[in-house]
């Protein structure tokens, strides 16, 4: 009778024990972990662009705002990015540049900045430009010349 009891204690034991050691899988919880690793890659594709501070400090040229556009083009998502782009695009048709043209001048960057930097580029940039002085954003005259360029036309 012991012997008995005990064989089938061992053969109880023996078909739980595979279930016991492995967990159960959670799909949910794999998901999870894909989307967050997808989520990841989007992000860094999203927020980090090609930099373009070497063109921004040496002058501002054309070769700027057609490579500006041409990045911005590709990752403009939100309303307020697809709206730099038009006023972008409507600045260089204006201007009269030929931005196929003027990038296949244009080597592209090795290094990666975040899309703020880009676009603190591109404002220092049209501030330049459009301003024979080089003002310092702590002079009252370049708020004045700020307000005057963003709201009405001088």
């Amino acid at each position: 009778m012991e012997m008995m009891m005990f064989m089938l204690v061992s053969a109880v034991a023996m078909l739980i024990n595979p279930y016991a050691a492995n967990p159960v899988s959670n799909d949910n919880l794999n998901h999870i972990i894909d989307l967050t690793e997808k989520y990841n890659r989007d992000l860094n594709e999203r927020f980090f662009v090609e930099d373009v501070s070497d063109l921004a400090d040496n002058g501002c040229g054309n070769n700027f705002f057609c490579k500006v556009n041409d990045i911005l083009q590709k990752h403009a998502k939100n309303d307020n990015e697809k709206e730099i782009v038009r006023n972008l695009e409507i600045f260089i048709k204006k201007s009269d540049m030929d931005c196929k043209d003027v990038l296949k001048k244009v080597r592209p960057s090795e290094k990666e900045q975040p899309l703020p930097d880009l676009l603190g580029n591109l404002n220092k940039c049209i501030i330049r430009r459009y301003n024979p002085f080089e003002m310092d954003s702590t002079d009252k005259s370049f708020s004045d010349f700020y307000f005057c360029f963003k709201k009405i036309p001088c």
